[in-house]
């Protein structure tokens, strides 16, 4: 009963702590974080879609304007107010463990962490997702198994956060010897270009609720009629592809699979390689990777 008391006396203790964010606020803006991430290369994909011959290139590097991007806005905040767009947001701030202001070291290293370290795991991501595994070789520690100790530490330091053993939360916070707390209502009345970019992100987090809503997405796949057939840009040349035959070898098909962003079918050992090397169809010339392959068992018994 003793060791009960004091675990409640403990709870209400950090419940009362006004300059504790709350789980809740968090997780909110470690979620307007990721959507922030996306927005960018939402926008080139929709772009590149409507107008792959010249926007097409650019989708390509969309992770790398993101990343300017990112590191200018994160730069402005942590210059201005001592944290993120997204701690800002929700009234955080980033200070020391012993609540004094970040210098110019903190402020470059937190800058770091927010943008460039995303970005080097997003690569590292799609590098060894491309990575064919190899059967001779077995590592002792695939990358695979790194993320997943990675992520076992970030669960393992939100539990000590909330039962108050930690005072971070991130185990990268941890690291650079920072916390959050709520920060001052130093904010100027107006209307400001801030308040506008501040603002705009609810209409994010609408935005990618929406283009995530599985069910949304099917029901507005269903109600769309048919597409023609996508322009091709080899139509007036003499590659242009025959019936029955892959369009990048012009022999009969094997072992045919789709690519689902134009409908064209080819040899799976043609497009395999192009679209690795390419990025987009070789004859709508629309952006598309390994993944939008889909195979066709039309001769399988």
């Amino acid at each position: 009963m003793i060791i009960m008391a004091e675990r409640g006396a403990h709870l209400s203790q950090l419940l009362l702590d006004s300059s504790r964010p709350s789980i809740f606020e968090l997780v909110a803006q470690e979620g307007l974080n990721q959507a922030l991430r996306g927005t960018i290369k939402f926008f080139f994909r929709v772009c590149a879609n409507h107008y792959p011959e010249t926007l097409g290139v650019t989708f390509r590097w969309a992770n790398e304007i993101q990343l300017v991007f990112d590191c200018l806005l994160q730069s402005y905040y942590l210059r201005n107010h001592g944290a993120s767009f997204a701690e800002n947001f929700y009234g955080l701030e980033r200070v020391t463990k012993n609540d004094c202001r970040l210098n110019g070291k903190a402020k470059l290293c937190s800058l770091i962490s927010l943008s460039v370290l995303p970005y080097a795991l997003l690569k590292l991501d799609e590098y060894f997702s491309k990575r064919q595994p190899s059967t001779q070789q077995h590592p002792v520690m695939s990358f695979s198994s790194i993320r997943f100790i990675y992520d076992l530490i970030v669960l393992i330091n939100w539990m000590l956060y909330t039962w108050g053993k930690s005072v971070t939360h991130s185990p990268v916070l941890h690291l650079l010897g920072v916390k959050l707390k709520h920060g001052g209502e130093n904010s100027s009345p107006g209307i400001s270009l801030t308040k506008i970019i501040e603002m705009s992100a609810f209409f994010i987090q609408f935005l990618e609720w929406w283009f995530t809503n599985q069910s949304s997405q099917a029901k507005s796949m269903l109600s769309l009629p048919i597409p023609p057939p996508p322009h091709s840009v080899v139509q007036n040349q003499n590659s242009k592809p025959r019936t029955g035959a892959c369009p990048l070898c012009q022999q009969q098909w094997k072992n045919e699979c789709v690519l689902r962003v134009s409908g064209y079918v080819f040899c799976y050992r043609c497009i395999l390689p192009y679209l690795k090397e390419n990025s987009k169809c070789p004859i709508s010339k629309l952006p598309a990777t390994p993944n939008d392959l889909i195979r066709i068992f039309a001769n399988a018994e």
